[in-house]
């Protein structure tokens, strides 16, 4: 009895020490996500964007600028600059030629939102006509404002005194800032391949490809798949992205790869990024051809692959099958004779 009235009452101290936890749900949206900006000196550039509080509580957010590593930042990936460290690019003060402003066109360095409130505003950029040609990748900024207490401050905390914590909300729009002449554009296909023996599918196709040019580029193209007849019967679209100048890219249209789509002889690793032919039936040899270009105005790259499916288990399965029936055709015509 004396060890349940002890149980009994250290769950009760528990379930008196324990506080509340108030979570406050802030919900932000931004579109678009991605600013890409292409331009010539000079230039007076207005990059239109908006900002929604998505949920019931007023917010005010701080704008900045956060600059983005491009050698770190491949395949998708947004590393930041190390704080100390330059900006990536021929001008260090480009981020004093910019500024967010409003309808009205006046800067803001903050912004306050109420419940469900959006704002429409624009990145205004000028560019004076001896710019330097460069790229610029960054992340603008909008990180809410919080009040709290100095946490290098440890003075004067009575046991009365709470403290709390909350973690920042905020959001970003990555921009791709392209200063200059356009038309040299330069790229390689790294990779484009596929294991040439397969058993069945799907099939999955390696590539990648490297941007040797000064700009970034949004390359585009097709994968199409020709049987043994060279009829067309599958075709694969290379989904739209961009790859940052002298970065390179591994395209995937599949955020998970099953297992099985490589086969035992692949022994690439299971999470690597592939673009997959779906198609699960394969019989005899093929052939990929790949269409690739790297920008509305070219330049275009071809590449040609070939691979061999044999469903050697459906095969195997076939003919097991195929002999106990002739078994049992073979038994059962003894016994009547």
């Amino acid at each position: 009895m004396k060890r349940v009235l002890f149980f009994a009452l250290l769950f009760l101290l528990l379930d008196l020490s324990q506080k509340p936890a108030l979570a406050d749900d802030i919900s932000l949206n931004v579109s678009p996500s991605v600013l890409k900006i292409q331009a010539k000196p000079p230039a007076d550039i207005w990059a239109p964007f908006t900002i929604k509080d998505q949920s019931d509580q007023p917010i005010t957010l701080t704008i900045g600028y956060k600059a983005i590593d491009p050698q770190a930042s491949q395949n998708g990936n947004v590393i930041f600059v190390k704080n100390g460290q330059p900006i990536p690019g021929e001008d260090k003060k480009i981020f004093e030629k910019m500024q967010v402003v409003d309808d009205n066109n006046n800067s803001q360095n903050t912004i306050s939102l109420g419940p469900k409130q959006s704002a429409h505003l624009r990145l205004h950029i000028i560019l004076p006509s001896d710019e330097t040609n460069s790229d610029y990748y960054f992340s603008l900024i909008f990180l809410e404002n919080t009040l709290g207490i100095n946490q290098n401050s440890t003075n004067n905390i009575n046991e009365d005194q709470s403290t709390s914590s909350k973690i920042q909300t905020g959001i970003a729009v990555n921009v791709l800032l392209a200063i200059g002449d356009q038309s040299s554009i330069q790229g390689t296909i790294n990779t484009f391949s596929t294991p040439f023996l397969r058993e069945s599918g799907p099939v999955p196709f390696s590539l990648i490809v490297f941007n040797n040019g000064a700009h970034f580029i949004s390359p585009h193209g097709q994968i199409l798949i020709k049987n043994m007849f060279g009829q067309t019967i599958g075709r694969v679209t290379i989904p739209s992205t961009t790859i940052l100048a002298g970065t390179g890219r591994t395209f995937t249209n599949n955020s998970f790869v099953d297992p099985t789509i490589y086969g035992s002889s692949n022994t690439t690793s299971q999470n690597s990024p592939v673009l997959i032919w779906p198609e699960q039936f394969l019989l005899g040899m093929y052939t990929a051809t790949l269409s690739l270009t790297l920008s509305p105005n070219g330049p275009m790259y071809a590449r040609t692959i070939h691979f061999f499916a044999f469903p050697l288990n459906y095969l195997l399965s076939l003919c097991i099958l195929i002999v106990i029936i002739l078994l049992i055709y073979l038994r059962v015509k003894k016994k009547m004779s």
